[in-house]
């Protein structure tokens, strides 16, 4: 019997409906290895937002230009409602600066899946932001007005799209979701190119929910990975499957590729084993990232894993467990090893961003409330700490 899109909306974003009611003071603790020189700093966080449904933070995206601005797509969690809105905040005190969605759309809304800012590469561009929601729409969004400037609709109802992500140059958008299919879109027509979705061959497609996509530097290459505990490596051109690995459970934005070397990580919804680094040119595993060292091969249930922009320097994953944010550095011998992190946050860590040109670390909760940290040097006398936070 197939679920109305509400319901499929709640079980594609794991609702956290059974958690307990958040408390008006809760603590945090911020972690660090005794053998970096680093540690968080929490900056501030975005206000409570009263209401009696239930909401989720599913992704954070700092704008790349600059990282003055963060975009934070909203989830409602609750069987027939929803509320596909995003919101823009200005990041040096996460003031509200617009709404998307809220009184633009008409008809009903559902959770945000993913968003990604276009790349600026066209002579007359502005600045945009795509959204992906579980009805299966791409919306495109001037976030300097707040106003919503054209959408991709699906062929078919019920096409949910969960993750999504662009070409270096911005001419090409892919979208993956519930259908199985990988869809490829034209970006300045807005229009569908192709479907990557191979059947009856050696290396079949995905067989079950698709939440992460990520095109190489060159637009030539694409990893996805879902809940098939495969990930597979696309040669585009060719529509076909260059390499299938088993094992990684993706369940959210946590497959990432470092632009320019032959590295990508992947984040398993799993208790061993999560955090990993793999080859892209041969389809082999590189590293398994020892999440804890207090509690080694035990991980937590990641949600989102990435490098830092423009680098392999750092990978930074989060997810539920301890309700936790984390930062690996790599070492001399190129292998990833903690840095520093955020634990016992209220409620899980669903999204993460790192900014492009400051130290800073976005984390947004299923308590629905995003919370921004600064990677500082650390003085000599200062320890893991714990702190109570007011909202």
């Amino acid at each position: 019997m197939d679920q109305s899109p509400s319901m499929q909306a709640q079980d594609s974003l794991r609702s956290h409906e059974s958690e307990p009611e958040l408390k008006e003071m809760y603590t945090h603790k911020i972690v660090s290895s005794p053998d970096s020189l680093y540690t968080l700093e929490h900056k501030r966080q975005t206000p409570e937002e009263k209401s009696e449904e239930k909401k989720m933070i599913y992704c954070v995206r700092f704008d790349p230009e600059d990282s003055k601005v963060l975009a934070v797509g909203n989830s409602w969690l609750r069987v027939g409602f929803s509320d596909g809105c995003i919101g823009i905040y200005r990041v040096s005190n996460l003031e509200k600066i617009f709404t998307l969605g809220e009184g633009t759309l008409t008809e009903e809304r559902f959770p945000v899946g993913g968003i990604r800012w276009r790349p600026k590469v066209y002579t007359k561009s502005e600045r945009i932001l795509v959204s992906a929601t579980v009805d299966g729409v791409l919306n495109y969004w001037n976030p300097l007005n707040g106003k919503l400037t054209g959408s991709i609709k699906p062929e078919k109802p019920r096409s949910d799209l969960l993750c999504l992500d662009y070409t270096k140059d911005g001419t090409r958008l892919a979208a993956a979701g519930r259908r199985k299919a990988i869809k490829i879109f034209d970006d300045e027509k807005r229009v569908l190119l192709t479907k990557l979705r191979p059947k009856g061959q050696q290396k079949p497609g995905h067989s079950n929910r698709i939440f992460a996509v990520k095109f190489d530097s060159m637009g030539k290459t694409l990893i996805t990975g879902g809940w098939d505990l495969t990930v597979k490596v696309w040669d585009v051109n060719s529509g076909t499957v260059a390499h299938s690995i088993y094992g990684p459970e993706i369940n959210g934005d946590a497959i990432d590729l470092y632009e320019d070397g032959d590295l990508f990580v992947t984040g398993s919804h799993r208790s061993k084993e999560a955090l990993q680094v793999w080859s892209l040119s041969y389809g082999k595993l590189v590293e398994t990232i020892e999440w804890d060292m207090e509690k080694p091969g035990d991980s937590s249930l990641l949600q989102c894993a990435q490098f830092e922009k423009g680098g392999s320097q750092y990978i930074a994953a989060c997810g539920s467990g301890r309700n936790e944010a984390r930062i690996f550095e790599k070492g001399p011998k190129n292998t990833y090893s903690f840095s520093c992190g955020v634990v016992d946050l209220p409620l899980a860590c669903s999204s993460i961003d790192l900014s492009s040109t400051q130290n800073l670390l976005a984390v947004g909760c299923c308590d629905g409330r995003c919370r921004l940290f600064e990677r500082v040097k650390k003085s000599e006398q200062q320890n893991d700490m714990e702190f109570t936070s007011v909202p």
